[in-house]
């Protein structure tokens, strides 16, 4: 693209033109008059005669040529088809017409013609294009009015427990008015989980939260599947917020929180081993590949402090040199606040989990409680808060059952009252045995009696013993033939056959 030339105002030059070739025609042009213009407009004597001169020319000629070279919408189309390429266009145009104009009278048509973003756009397509478009900024005017919500993925490497290396994702929310992070979750993946998790933190206003929170009047995120899903959208509507998407591409619409991102990256993560946007050696490799990296739980803290320093500690040129916190307290908006024992079922990421005989496992942690007793083999609900193990909240069959705490934190109290309600579940199932056994005494008290016998004599005890009550067979028990016996003391014969 050849360099911009000091061009004098278009509208300017026609003007002063249009009176000299006017002066001309009425035979009053005088060379002191095209100096004076000249003068005036920058240009030398020989550029205005020149001008004044094309205008005569132009008046005297049939058909109403051009002056100069202009883009058709035939143009404009062949540029597309060269992608922008003013070059091979200009080569394209000198094919089918050798007289065409040179290629720097062809880039001040198009500059003519096309905007730059429409320049842009036919070379790279609408992405391009939009970087030169204006939008409409509609500045929230008092805390609370619009959160911003995003996930984002961080630029630096982290080690799991389990010795993978991960690049872990943020969830964030934003306050449009004050630029305060109400809240955040850290997550190995994006989910619905973390979702919830930094939304329950961001409303909650009490200690170790706050200041800052309360219920926000509306909340726009992006189309993320995490954002979209409907437990996530039936919790917000559920505290009467207005929650709906951005439209899709249209990351403009929430650039607070874009912005955020950049400044976590400059401000956090390019000073941390396992940044993965730092310098690179020749080949690509990291220059310093070789350093330990930062385990999940400890650049938690990292990120917990920067929020922290985010919010209090740094100046915002947006906010005109105020901090968040400053520009938070300085808004008398009230806040609609939620207590937390309202909040500790409806944001929280939500798993479903099989009771065993060792209670609840989460992420290989153990969960017992005393009104998990007698419910082995069931499933459950739990709902927790990602980055806090020390408690989970279970619920059974749509109701909430009891708050589960890790075994090596669970207090003696407790513990007591899980084996206390073992036993008292021992002496249910005794009881209730019992009652049935009385109550089958009860029902069969009549049967278990012995009935009087048929040969006994009136008046006659009938006799109690099964061995003397009368037989019951059908079969005629009469005399035994002798040939059938043979008496044990009679000895056998040399002809008797055995």
């Amino acid at each position: 693209m050849p360099s911009e030339r000091s061009a004098v105002d278009r509208e300017r030059r026609a003007a002063a033109t249009a009176v000299l070739a006017g002066l001309r025609d009425q035979g009053q042009l005088s060379r002191a008059k095209v100096r004076q213009v000249a003068q005036e407009l920058g240009a030398g004597e020989r550029t205005v005669w020149r001008w004044v001169s094309n205008v005569a020319a132009a008046r005297g000629k049939a058909g109403g040529h051009r002056r100069w070279f202009e883009v058709t919408p035939e143009d404009i189309a062949e540029l597309a088809y060269w992608q922008g390429n003013v070059a091979a266009f200009h080569r394209a145009l000198r094919e089918r017409d050798p007289s065409a104009p040179s290629l720097p009278t062809v880039w001040r048509a198009v500059r003519r013609a096309l905007t730059p973003g429409q320049l842009a756009g036919l070379a790279e397509g609408e992405e391009a294009r939009r970087e030169f478009d204006t939008y409409l900024v509609r500045a929230p005017s008092h805390r609370n009015q619009v959160w911003q919500a995003d996930h984002n993925e961080l630029a630096v490497e982290v080690l799991l427990p389990n010795g993978r290396v991960v690049k872990p994702w943020l969830t964030s929310f934003i306050d449009a008015f004050s630029r305060v992070v109400c809240g955040w979750a850290i997550s190995e993946i994006p989910s619905q989980e973390s979702v919830f998790a930094a939304l329950r933190v961001a409303i909650l206003t009490e200690p170790p939260h706050g200041p800052f929170g309360g219920v926000p009047a509306a909340i726009r995120w992006d189309r993320g599947k995490e954002f979209l899903a409907g437990a996530v959208t039936a919790a917000a509507k559920e505290l009467a917020i207005d929650a709906r998407p951005l439209p899709p591409y249209s990351p403009y619409l929430k650039g607070t929180v874009e912005r955020l991102h950049e400044s976590i990256e400059v401000m956090l993560l390019a000073h941390l081993p396992g940044f993965t946007h730092g310098p690179r050696e020749l080949g690509g490799r990291p220059i310093d590949e070789t350093a330990p990296l930062l385990t999940l739980d400890h650049f938690v803290e990292l990120f917990a402090n920067f929020a922290t320093e985010y919010n209090t500690v740094h100046p915002h040129a947006s906010l005109h040199g105020a901090t968040p916190i400053g520009t938070w307290r300085a808004d008398t908006t009230p806040l609609v606040e939620v207590p937390r024992a309202r909040l500790s079922y409806l944001l929280l990421a939500r798993k479903t989990r099989l009771i065993t005989k060792k209670g609840i496992s989460m992420s290989g942690v153990q969960y017992n409680a005393a009104e998990l007793v007698g419910l082995v083999g069931e499933r459950v609900e739990v709902r927790y808060m990602p980055h806090r193990d020390e408690s989970v909240e279970v619920f059974y069959q749509g109701a909430h059952l009891c708050t589960a705490w890790v075994l090596d934190a669970i207090e003696h109290e407790e513990a007591r009252r899980l084996l206390a309600r073992r036993a008292e579940q021992a002496r249910w199932l005794a009881r209730q045995h019992h009652a049935a056994s009385q109550k089958r005494r009860a029902r069969f008290a009549t049967m278990t009696e012995p009935r009087p016998s048929s040969h006994s004599e009136p008046g006659e005890e009938p006799h109690t013993s099964r061995s003397l009550t009368p037989s019951r067979s059908l079969v005629d028990h009469s005399v035994i033939p002798a040939h059938m016996v043979r008496p044990l003391s009679q000895p056998i014969s040399d002809g008797d056959t055995e």
